[in-house]
């Protein structure tokens, strides 16, 4: 063996060994899928296909595209091959050893498996089991056995830096030595480090509906992005990336966790916003919306203030509102519809009840625009229909007068003239008839009274919802789904169907844009991850988990709990904890923080504003010199962010964010309590924790506590005069 330096472990060289073997054979394979598409791995290719391409072309793209993907996950795997070893025997047969990586490997010779992906159902001895009997559930049925090792792997660049075998001590020093790394400017994956409660959640059953109640920093959202990931794995010849969507709260966060799934080997899911989806759906019929950010506005209002707009936005999304609307659009149908059925000329191409029966059976499941298209083309015929009805009728007439002119009238000029005028006027009529069907069929679309998203959306609140109309007449985000729902039924949605559906931060969202997603992907089943805690638009979103549980879900959806948090020191967590304690929830069990100890949280007191800013650049001097990364500075509103950054934003070489960013890059960030929600830091100042900016109030006591568990390793709160009394005394 050449000169390496090796773990301190008695199978360190065992583990080199096999590991310069399990690279030849990823190096093996990626020559092969080079071969085969003329492709180079690390080089950016990918398949475009055309509008409507026929089955051979397809078949052909899509396998060229599963190489491609493949190739990426080869590359990928080659410097990292695998992160743990298991040892086991099933019962009454040969012990077997398997490797876990990130991407399953087979040696293109033997097609025996180098690497077992970490999706496979034997990995779940990995995460859900200890050294001893265990089981899992295999394609084929339940195998029982004995684990008999269970070994983590630290593999970097082809090179072995670290292994631990099996045990509490070991696990937790593992978890820990991961937990404690500095952070990037991403999300990371966590393959290696999902733990038992996590797993069970990725792995829970995709024809089942999964609400998520996950706690600050336990992994809610890795663990959403990664149970894409196994689901694709999974089910791979049944569902496509194409049809899986996740929501997130804004652009900003989509960036953050932007790379997580290309690091699983994952392309092409949906990533988008609410607004994003809506906006896709309705196009360019989509009204001009008000850019606000309610969050935002909701800080500035008093408490009293904010419960009577709070309101309005409940009912906005409320389910009783969609069913008012429902409704609405049920007998919109009905009066879109000319009252005396058609006629042209007097003759009746459709009368009322066969026009109600062609459009509000026959074509009901059509949006409304469409079915009057439709409806176009069958009085189309009957104009047709009724054109050579009246020419018949012109030409018998016409026939009859002619009979009459050559009998009363001898051969003859005269009788010549009389019968050329009477073909000549009968001719005349024909066009005439031609022209009225012209003129009819143009002005077809007008006999139907159908005004403008936005005016149908105004006539459904007058008629039906007065008590939702404000003074403002402009549109905002909280009436985008049911612009949303009105367009489908009126003028219908481009959307693409999806078969699977994950919500982040789904405790913002309302009953009401829930159950538009599901009426909209009727095919579709949800994941939805979030925590009632942070749930920072209460005025929007939901305080109980039963508010979908029944209502949207009919008792179809399993709740889950993620008690456990990663992100935060113990220290950390408990400060979080007392904040959040002033404001319990029913039902929700306590954040149980990783044994994973650090610097006790500073509050601090300034006693001008001068001191203030003072304390709050030595502290971010002093955690640069520490060497961490992304150092995130929390004010309470965007306008507060905006002044500090002024002040100091350029001497610590800080970027100001804001809800429309549309990029994380990490490093000394000033922003708003508004859009913290889900990203994590090595360090948050939380800039101003006074009794003046956060009294005793629900609400304010969701803000402060997302403010205080966006941090991996440091956290300083600073105030001015007294401190936030939900603050625990004595610190």
């Amino acid at each position: 063996m050449k000169s390496v330096s090796l773990p301190d472990h008695p199978a360190s060289e065992e583990e080199y060994l096999h590991l310069r073997e399990t690279c030849d054979a990823i190096d093996r394979e990626i020559a092969e899928v080079e071969a085969l598409t003329s492709a180079k791995a690390g080089e950016c290719m990918d398949v475009r296909m055309e509008e409507d391409p026929d089955e051979q072309v397809q078949v052909t793209m899509n396998r060229l595209r599963y190489q491609l993907d493949r190739l990426r996950q080869l590359n990928m795997a080659s410097g990292q091959a695998y992160f743990a070893r298991l040892d086991f025997t099933p019962s009454g047969q040969k012990p077997e050893t398997w490797y876990l990586g990130r991407w399953g490997v087979l040696d293109p010779v033997t097609l025996n498996p180098v690497v077992v992906d970490w999706r496979s159902p034997a990995a779940n001895l990995y995460y859900s089991g200890q050294i001893g009997r265990m089981d899992y559930e295999a394609p084929d049925g339940r195998v029982e056995g004995e684990l008999t090792l269970k070994r983590m792997l630290t593999v970097k660049q082809r090179e072995l830096i670290s292994l631990f075998d099996s045990g509490i001590v070991s696990q937790e020093a593992y978890l820990q030595g991961v937990l404690g790394s500095v952070s990037t400017d991403r999300l990371r994956e966590i393959v290696t480090t999902i733990q038992a409660e996590q797993n069970i959640v990725i792995r829970h059953p995709l024809a089942e509906h999964l609400l998520v109640q996950g706690a600050a920093g336990s992994g809610k959202t890795t663990i959403a992005l990664h149970r894409i990931a196994y689901l694709l794995y999974t089910f791979r010849n049944s569902l496509k990336p194409e049809n899986m969507m996740i929501l997130a709260p804004n652009p900003l966060f989509l960036s953050y966790i932007s790379q997580v799934l290309p690091d699983l080997g994952v392309e092409r899911v949906v990533q988008t916003t609410f607004e994003g989806w809506c906006r896709e759906g309705m196009g360019r019929r989509m009204p001009k919306i008000l850019r606000e950010s309610r969050l935002e506005k909701n800080l500035s209002l008093t408490g009293t203030e904010r419960e009577k707009t709070g309101r309005i936005l409940r009912m906005k999304g409320s389910l009783a509102t969609m069913k008012k609307l429902e409704a609405w659009l049920e007998h919109l149908q009905e009066t879109v519809l000319p009252p005396n059925g058609m006629k042209m000329a007097g003759v009746v191409l459709l009368d009322r009840p066969e026009m109600e029966r062609i459009f509000l059976k026959d074509l009901r499941y059509f949006p409304l625009e469409q079915r009057i298209s439709e409806l176009r083309k069958i009085v189309r015929k009957r104009v047709q229909g009724a054109v050579s009805l009246l020419k018949d009728q012109y030409a018998a007439n016409a026939e009859q007068i002619a009979g009459r002119i050559r009998s009363g009238l001898r051969e003859g000029a005269q009788r010549q003239r009389k019968l050329r005028e009477l073909y000549e006027t009968r001719d005349q009529r024909y066009r005439e008839i031609d022209a009225r069907a012209e003129g009819y069929l143009n002005g077809y679309r007008e006999k139907f009274t159908l005004p403008d998203l936005a005016g149908l959306y105004r006539a459904f609140l007058e008629e039906c919802a007065p008590e939702l109309i404000t003074e403002d007449d402009s549109l905002r985000q909280e009436d985008l789904p049911m612009l949303v729902m009105i367009c489908r039924a009126v003028f219908g949605l481009k959307t693409k169907p999806m078969k699977h559906i994950v919500i982040d931060e789904c405790q913002d969202f309302s009953p009401f844009q829930v159950a538009l997603l599901k009426k909209v992907n009727p095919a579709a089943t949800f994941s939805l991850v979030g925590d009632l805690y942070q749930g920072i638009r209460a005025d929007e979103g939901i305080r109980s988990w039963d508010e979908w549980k029944g209502p949207v879900f009919d008792h179809r959806a399993d709740l889950k709990q993620l008690t456990v948090s990663y992100r935060n020191t113990v220290e950390i967590m408990d400060l979080a904890q007392a904040v959040a304690a002033r404001w319990p929830i029913d039902g929700i069990c306590e954040t149980k923080p990783v044994l994973r100890h650090g610097e006790e949280p500073r509050i601090v007191r300034a006693q001008s504003e001068k001191e203030r800013l003072a304390l709050i650049r030595d502290q971010v001097r002093a955690w640069q010199a520490e060497g961490y990364h992304s150092i995130a500075l929390i004010e309470k509103t965007a306008e507060q962010a905006g002044a500090l950054f002024r002040r100091i934003g350029a001497e610590l070489g800080a970027r100001l964010l804001s809800e429309t960013d549309a990029e994380y890059r990490g490093g000394v960030m000033i922003l708003p309590a508004s859009i913290a929600k889900g990203m994590e830091f090595d360090c948050v100042g939380v800039c101003d924790a006074s009794a003046e900016s956060f009294p005793d109030d629900e609400f304010l006591c969701r803000v402060l506590y997302v403010m205080m568990t966006r941090p991996l390793h440091r956290l300083c709160v600073w105030h001015k005069g007294d401190p936030s009394p939900m603050l625990p005394a004595g610190r």
